[in-house]
């Protein structure tokens, strides 16, 4: 775990966008409605943001906005964190646009997304310690192919690590992996964590909600008013 005095070092950045019907969670539309889409994004966000808010790090929030538009005092709330908004034509630009703009007061430098309401603070914390132990890339993969956690230390951000990928594919991680090699980076991962982006992610979330009865509960409760697990499992908070 990440040791008391490189907590000021830290810093990960949540990638994230407002609850908006219609913007969010899009794939899931069909199995759900616009409306609901939205509802669940918030809890992912506010799952997410919470267990992040316990960590020995510092948080913030990186927002993808539309033109002109501000960021609400409720998202703020929301979060829980300072947000700023994201840079760039792509993810891998937003990406690289906001680490670097955290480089310049922290040593250690990670970005997350928020279709996991399962990531917890202790993961970012192994990554940091990874990072501080000597690795120069960390990378949580996710089941789709993609990663939903990226880690560097300072002096290791390379905005080569970010052009050229195929976002949104099943080729990110080992795409992303190819171009640290090609780098002479020494990567490590982290355990796999699952991104809910389409219903057969979300049919599989609320299994495992409901056999363990732990974590994540804003997403908990909402899935048991929406009865897709039993409401006693949705009431329970760790």
């Amino acid at each position: 775990m990440l040791e008391e005095d490189l907590s000021r070092r830290a810093c990960v950045l949540l990638f994230t966008k407002p609850p908006r019907p219609g913007r969010v969670k899009t794939r899931l539309i069909g199995e759900l409605g616009a409306e609901q889409a939205a509802e669940l994004h918030t809890a992912f966000l506010g799952d997410v943001a919470e267990s992040l808010r316990r960590g020995r790090f510092e948080l913030r929030v990186a927002w993808a906005l539309e033109a002109g538009e501000s960021i609400p005092d409720d998202l703020e709330a929301t979060a829980g964190a300072a947000g700023f908004r994201q840079r760039g034509e792509d993810l891998g630009a937003r990406l690289y646009d906001g680490l670097l703009r955290t480089a310049d007061r922290f040593d250690l430098l990670a970005a997350v997304g928020s279709d996991s309401p399962e990531l917890c603070h202790e993961v970012v914390e192994e990554a940091f310690a990874r990072l501080a132990g000597g690795a120069d890339v960390v990378l949580g993969p996710t089941r789709d192919g993609g990663y939903y956690l990226i880690g560097l230390r300072r002096e290791t951000l390379r905005r080569e690590l970010f052009d050229g990928v195929a976002w949104s594919t099943e080729a990110v991680l080992e795409q992303t992996r190819a171009r640290c090699r090609e780098l002479e980076m020494e990567v490590e991962l982290l355990a796999e964590i699952e991104d809910v982006d389409v219903a057969e992610d979300l049919q599989r979330l609320a299994r495992r909600l409901s056999a363990d009865g732990g974590g994540a509960p804003r997403t908990r409760a909402l899935l048991a008013a929406w009865d897709r697990i039993p409401a006693a499992v949705g009431g329970n908070e760790r």
